[in-house]
C-alpha cells in the first residue's frame, strides 16, 4: 500500500507541476495539441436535419470478406519479410509495451495511477498528458490488426499461433455484461474529459472481426456483438453523448472511428443498426466543439467551404470515412453539401506522392513538398477514406489516388530491409537528422529519422504500417451487381463465389514496376459474369490481348463472357510521361502510378540500437548537394531507360550546361528531390 501512494503522489506531481524538462513531442505538436475551447459550444441547431426521414443512396461496389484476397509476387516478398525479418513481426519485442501493458484485461486503468512506463516518451505536465492513459490502447490495437492480417494472409503457422493467442486473451477479458474495453467500472461511460473508451474498443474489434472472418470462429464475432450492444446502451441517443465533455485531445475523436467497426458488423451480419449507430456517432461528434485541433469533419465546420483544414491530419483524414458513411446512410442534402465541400478542402492538402500533408498538424496550409510533410499514420488513414469513397461512389479518381499514394508516399517510408520507417517526411527529402529546417533556422524534431519505433513522439506510426498492404489488398477488388470490380493493380489473388461457382482472378505481375499485367481466371465451372477493370486517368488506353471483346463504358473497360475453368488475357497499360505543377510552382515526373525523383546519396548515422540484431534508430545524411542545382528546361526530355527508371537531361545551374540524370521511383528512395524548377530557354 505504501508503494502505492508513493507512486500516487509522483504522478500528481508529474501532471501537475511545471516541469523544465524538454518534452519528447516536439514543438511542433505541443503548441498546437491543446486547442481546447474556453466555452463548449453546442450545435444541436445546426443538426436537426438529422431528424428528417432517411433515404439512403445505394453503394456502387460492396466489399469482399477479408482474407478473400491475398498478396503475390513482390507484395507477398515484402509482408513476409516484413513480417519474418522486418518491424511488424519485432515490434512486440522492440518496444515493451505490447507485451508488458495487458490494458484489455489485467491492466486495466483507473486512474492515473494506472499509467505505466512509456519507454521514451518525456512528460512534462501538460494538460494534454492524461491522454497517455490510453495511448497503448492506439499501438497495441493497431500492432495487433497488422500483425493479424499479415499471418493469415501470408500463412504463416507461427504467426497465426500468436493471433489465437491475442484474440483469446481478448475473449477472457470480456465482463459479464458484454464490456470489452480498457477501463475499470469506476471510469468506464463515466468520462468527463479526454478518454480513449469508443478508441480502445476501435482498435480492438477492428482485430477481433478480422480475425473472425479469416477463421468464422462465432465465438469471437458474439463477444464483438455483445460488447457493442453494451456500448450503443450506455453512449447512444437514450444514454450519454460521447462528445460531450469538458475537454479531449485526441483519444475521443479518434472513438469516432467505431464507425469502422459499425461497417464491417453490417457487412457481416446485415443488422441496419449497426449503420444507424454510425450514423448516431457523426451526429454526437458533430455537436460538441470541444478541441479545435482534432474535429475538422464536424459538420458545422464542413459547411464554412472555403475554410481550409486546420488540424490534426491522422483524424481528418479518417473521420472522412464516417462522415461520408452517414451521408450514404441517410442521404441528407445537408450532408451531400458537406462532402462536396470535404473534397474542395482536400484538394489543397495533396502533395505529389499522393499523400495529403499533415506533419502532425494541417495548419490551414497548402500542401507543399518543401514545407509541409506528412506523418505515416496520416497517409494510412487518407488511403484507407479513399478505399471507402471508391467503394461507395464508384468513381476512379479516388482509386487512382489510392493507388498513387500506396505506391509512392507510403512506400517511400519504408526502409529497404523493412526494419525502420520514417513517423514523417517531406516530398522533397533531402536529409533525415531530427532536425526541423528551415530558412536556416534548425528546431529539434523526433520524427525526421529512421526507427522501428518511434518511441519518443508515440508508437503509432510503426504498428500502422503493417495496416498498410494489408487493408489495401482488400479494397483491390470489388463486388459489383453482375460480377466483379478490379479497382487496383498489383500482384494479387482474389478467391469467391458467383452463383455457386468458385472463381478466382489472379494478377501476375510486377505492376507498378511495369506497364503489363496477366490476369488468370480460374472457376470449377463454365461460368457467366462481368469483370469491371479500371481505366487510370493517367493510362490513354489499355490494350488486352487474347479476349475477343472489351467494351470501354465510362471509367471501366468491361469484359462480360463465359468464363472457362482455365482462362487468361494480357493487359498492356499505355502510361505517357507527364509534367505536373507541384504547390511549390516546381514542376514533377509522373508514369502511371509512379512519381519519379533524384535519389541523393546518403550515409547513415546509427543513434539507437535495440535488443534485436538488425534494428536501429538513424539519421541520413546527403553525401553531395548537387541536387540543389538542377533544373528543367523547355528541352528537358525523358524516357524509360529500364523497366523501373526514367533518363532525362536537366540544366545544371552550376556548370551551366545540360546533364544526364536517371530518376527512380520515389516510393524506392529514402533522401531525394522530387520537384525542380523549370526555366525557360
Amino acid at each position: 500500500m505504501k508503494k502505492i501512494i508513493i507512486l500516487f503522489i509522483a504522478l500528481v506531481m508529474m501532471f501537475s507541476c511545471t516541469n523544465s524538462k524538454e518534452n519528447s513531442q516536439g514543438e511542433n505538436f505541443s503548441k498546437n495539441v491543446n486547442q481546447v475551447a474556453s466555452t463548449i459550444v453546442d450545435d444541436s441547431d445546426k443538426l436537426q436535419f438529422f431528424n428528417n426521414e432517411v433515404q439512403s443512396l445505394n453503394v456502387a461496389f460492396q466489399l469482399f470478406e477479408v482474407g478473400s484476397v491475398k498478396p503475390k509476387g513482390w507484395i507477398l516478398d515484402m509482408m513476409q519479410n516484413d513480417l519474418n525479418k522486418g518491424i511488424v513481426g519485432a515490434l512486440a519485442d522492440l518496444y515493451p509495451g505490447i507485451k508488458a501493458d495487458d490494458l484489455y484485461n489485467t491492466a486495466r486503468r483507473g486512474g492515473m495511477e494506472d499509467i505505466p512506463e512509456m519507454g521514451d516518451l518525456v512528460l512534462t505536465g501538460e494538460a494534454w498528458e492524461k491522454s497517455i492513459m490510453w495511448w497503448n490502447a492506439e499501438t497495441i490495437g493497431n500492432w495487433w490488426d497488422g500483425f493479424v492480417r499479415h499471418a493469415f494472409l501470408t500463412d504463416n503457422d507461427i504467426a497465426i499461433q500468436q493471433t489465437h493467442a491475442i484474440i483469446n486473451n481478448l475473449l477472457a477479458s470480456q465482463d459479464e455484461d458484454g464490456y470489452i474495453g480498457i477501463y475499470k467500472p469506476n471510469l468506464r461511460y463515466q468520462h468527463e474529459g479526454s478518454n480513449g473508451e469508443l478508441w480502445a474498443q476501435t482498435t480492438a474489434f477492428r482485430t477481433m472481426l478480422a480475425y473472425y472472418e479469416f477463421t468464422h470462429k462465432q465465438e469471437v464475432l458474439n463477444a464483438v456483438e455483445r460488447a457493442m450492444e453494451l456500448t450503443m446502451k450506455n453512449y447512444g441517443e437514450e444514454g450519454k453523448n460521447p462528445f460531450d465533455l469538458k475537454d479531449e485531445f485526441g483519444g475521443v475523436t479518434h472513438g469516432l472511428m467505431l464507425t469502422d467497426v459499425c461497417e464491417t458488423l453490417f457487412r457481416i451480419t446485415g443488422k441496419i443498426k449497426y449503420q444507424a449507430y454510425a450514423t448516431y456517432l457523426y451526429k454526437a461528434f458533430s455537436t460538441f466543439s470541444i478541441n479545435r485541433s482534432f474535429n475538422d469533419l464536424r459538420y458545422p465546420f464542413l459547411t464554412e467551404k472555403e475554410a481550409m483544414f486546420q488540424g490534426h491530419g491522422v483524424h481528418t483524414y479518417e473521420h472522412i470515412r464516417s462522415m461520408v458513411n452517414a451521408y450514404y446512410n441517410t442521404g441528407y442534402p445537408e450532408l451531400k453539401t458537406a462532402y462536396h465541400n470535404m473534397l474542395h478542402k482536400l484538394e489543397p492538402c495533396i502533395l505529389p506522392s499522393g499523400a495529403g500533408h499533415g506533419d502532425e498538424w494541417i495548419l490551414e496550409l497548402s500542401a507543399d513538398p518543401d514545407k509541409t510533410a506528412t506523418e505515416y499514420c496520416t497517409m494510412l488513414e487518407l488511403r484507407n477514406s479513399y478505399g471507402s469513397l471508391i467503394q461507395k461512389t464508384g468513381q476512379i479518381q479516388f482509386a487512382d489516388a489510392a493507388e498513387k499514394l500506396t505506391y509512392n508516399g507510403m512506400l517511400g517510408f519504408r526502409n529497404e530491409d523493412g526494419t525502420a520507417i520514417t513517423y514523417s517526411k517531406f516530398d522533397n527529402c533531402y536529409v533525415l537528422d531530427g532536425q526541423h529546417h528551415n530558412h536556416g533556422e534548425t528546431k529539434p524534431e523526433p520524427r525526421y529519422k529512421y526507427s522501428p519505433t518511434h518511441s519518443e513522439p508515440a508508437v503509432c506510426c510503426v504498428p500502422n504500417y503493417g495496416r498498410n498492404l494489408t487493408y489495401f489488398l482488400n479494397q483491390m477488388y470489388m463486388r459489383s451487381e453482375d460480377g466483379i470490380a478490379i479497382l487496383m493493380y498489383g500482384p494479387s489473388e482474389l478467391t469467391t463465389e458467383i452463383n455457386s461457382t468458385q472463381v478466382s482472378i489472379a494478377q501476375e505481375t510486377n505492376y507498378p514496376w511495369t506497364n503489363t499485367i496477366t490476369f488468370k481466371i480460374k472457376t470449377t465451372q463454365p461460368a457467366v459474369f462481368t469483370l469491371k477493370l479500371r481505366k487510370p486517368q493517367w493510362s490513354e488506353s489499355l490494350e488486352f490481348s487474347n479476349i475477343d471483346e472489351v467494351k470501354l463504358e465510362g471509367d471501366f473497360y468491361v469484359i462480360t463472357k463465359e468464363w472457362q475453368p482455365e482462362d487468361s488475357f494480357l493487359v498492356t497499360f499505355n502510361n505517357p510521361i507527364q509534367t505536373k505543377t507541384a504547390g511549390n510552382n516546381e514542376v514533377f515526373i509522373q508514369k502511371g502510378p509512379l512519381v519519379y525523383a533524384l535519389e541523393i546519396p546518403h550515409t547513415e548515422k546509427a543513434i539507437k540500437y535495440y535488443n534485436k540484431p538488425n534494428f536501429k534508430d538513424y539519421y541520413c545524411y546527403p553525401e553531395a548537394q548537387t541536387y540543389k542545382n538542377l533544373v528543367l528546361t523547355e528541352n528537358s526530355e525523358f524516357t524509360t531507360s529500364d523497366s523501373e527508371k526514367l533518363q532525362g537531361n536537366f540544366y545544371d545551374a552550376n556548370k551551366q550546361t545540360m546533364i544526364e540524370a536517371t530518376l527512380v521511383p520515389m516510393g524506392k528512395t529514402v533522401l531525394r528531390r522530387v520537384t525542380f524548377p523549370k526555366k525557360s530557354n
